[in-house]
């Protein structure tokens, strides 16, 4: 298999009404070496510092190509002994009251991608972030959901507490092919994506591959459209698009970003 030409975007829009400040989803990427990876998180609101807990964890999973039960719980392990240092300084001149909800911990939902050389890839899932594999323009596979119904309120969450068991994160894997696209998107997104209101009727609609073309303005636009039809829930959009092209020169043996 000749290697591919990667190109990565990464799409992000704070809740209506939220500055960037208040983002409390995460992306992280990794492409220029084998294997390739690519993580998204959604930090619950409910806990303090859930942004910056969310950005550790898509961190960490990319830094180690975790993608696989054993080392997703290594990862996590030092993403939460990175977490107490940092809440530590954060809170230092903080009200007691921030040092208590801190305490309490932060909490996030996880999903990572890794892309092997030898056409495998490999994902790793805890909660409700979602992985869709496009090739020619359809459809392949949408994971761990298939379904709008599929989400819940409660989902699974990855704590910052190293005294809270990790939930058993599920795993996938399958091959992939030159010109296929993945798409990793928080629950928000990835629940509209999935839902039978992206119809022709809707000036939002589009196929999965167009992602693949977007710019950031694109993604606001229609994120912003998809809210006001009521199609879209309102909460952090975040959307890490990967596609896998034909290399321009036959002879590179590396991918590149």
């Amino acid at each position: 298999m000749s290697s591919p030409s990667v190109d990565h975007r990464v799409f992000a829009v704070s809740r209506a009404g939220h500055g960037a400040a208040e983002y409390e989803d995460a992306a992280a990427v990794a492409v220029k070496d084998w294997p390739l990876c690519a993580a998204v998180a959604d930090g619950a609101t409910e806990s303090v510092f859930a942004g910056a807990w969310a950005e550790r964890l898509a961190r960490g999973l990319v830094e180690r190509r975790a993608t696989t039960a054993d080392l997703l719980h290594e990862a996590v392990a030092e993403a939460q002994s990175a977490w107490r240092a940092t809440v530590r300084d954060r809170t230092e001149e903080e009200p007691w009251y921030m040092s208590a909800k801190a305490a309490e911990g932060a909490f996030a939902a996880l999903l990572g991608l890794s892309l092997h050389a030898d056409g495998r890839w490999r994902a790793v899932s805890v909660g409700d972030c979602c992985l869709f594999h496009v090739r020619d323009g359809a459809l392949v596979q949408g994971w761990p959901f298939d379904s709008p119904d599929s989400f819940s309120n409660r989902p699974a969450l990855i704590s910052s507490r190293s005294d809270q068991d990790l939930p058993s994160p599920e795993s996938i894997s399958g091959t992939w092919r030159l010109r296929d696209t993945f798409l990793l998107a928080t629950d928000a997104v990835a629940a509209w994506l999935l839902g039978d209101e992206m119809s022709e009727t809707s000036e939002a609609s589009f196929g999965l591959s167009d992602a693949a073309d977007w710019n950031q303005e694109d993604f606001r636009r229609i994120v912003e459209t998809a809210r006001e039809e009521g199609t879209l829930r309102n909460d952090d959009a975040t959307l890490l698009v990967i596609r896998l092209n034909e290399a321009p020169d036959t002879d590179q043996h590396a991918p590149r970003s």
